[in-house]
């Protein structure tokens, strides 16, 4: 339905005309007929001229409520009519803040217990532990216009995330975040974007709106058809406290 009133309102100037010439053989029809109904002076000719006037009168009709629902569908319903999306299937609830923001900058690990005495021999001794890393790789995304850099596949998050990457494709209308948690079939919408990026910051997810488990999280970028080439997609732990 969406590309029938696309192609409906690209092409209503050419129906316009089409249905207004017609409109037009109608009327001259019905004058036609009124003028032999008028001067006709047997029963039968002045029949068949009011029943050539009734069909005259019921296509002028019809004709007219066709170019109403061009202009309709030009004018009001291409502006209703979103693009095709795919029904999230979870019944999770979805509170995004106003714009994308960058995630909280994680706290520097400290030491806990009895400090020691400041060591005099290598200074590797003294270094501070740095935060274990999860075991991230990126995802196996073969469009270089739809792609994930960070996070990565496997990932470990929890509260706002940055989605980093690129969504830029010929034809381009938009893009959008979709997500599902295992044992789920549809895909969640998140949000919608409506100009291309290539290689920033694509837009944030917040994680505090979903419960502690394993999540797909995938980007879609849509042409302006309605069509999309293969989504990238990348696994998530998230792990809210």
């Amino acid at each position: 339905m969406t590309i029938l009133v696309k192609l409906v309102a690209d092409y209503a100037i050419w129906l316009y005309v089409l249905l207004v010439l017609v409109a037009l053989l109608f009327l001259r029809a019905y004058v036609v007929a009124r003028r032999e109904r008028d001067n006709s002076i047997f029963t039968m000719e002045r029949e068949s001229a009011a029943g050539r006037m009734a069909q005259a009168t019921m296509g002028l009709l019809v004709t007219l409520i066709a170019i109403a629902g061009v202009f309709y569908t030009a004018k009001i319903l291409v502006e209703e009519v979103p693009l095709p999306e795919v029904i999230p299937t979870p019944t999770v609830l979805i509170a995004l803040p106003p714009s994308p923001t960058p995630p909280p900058l994680l706290p520097t690990p400290t030491m806990t217990g009895t400090p020691r005495p400041r060591p005099t021999i290598a200074p590797q001794e003294t270094e501070t532990p740095t935060p274990e890393l999860s075991s991230a790789t990126p995802p196996d995304c073969p469009n270089p216009g739809v792609r994930i850099s960070e996070p990565g596949s496997g990932a470990i998050v929890s509260g706002v995330i940055q989605i980093v990457g690129s969504a830029t494709i010929s034809d381009f209308g938009c893009y959008k975040f979709e997500f599902r948690g295992d044992g789920f079939d549809g895909w969640a919408f998140i949000q919608r974007f409506e100009e291309p990026i290539s290689g920033g910051i694509l837009g944030a997810w917040d994680t505090n709106s979903v419960t502690s488990g394993e999540y797909e999280f995938r980007l879609v970028v849509v042409e302006h058809s309605g069509n999309y080439p293969t989504p990238c997609t990348v696994r998530l732990s998230v792990q809210n406290e």
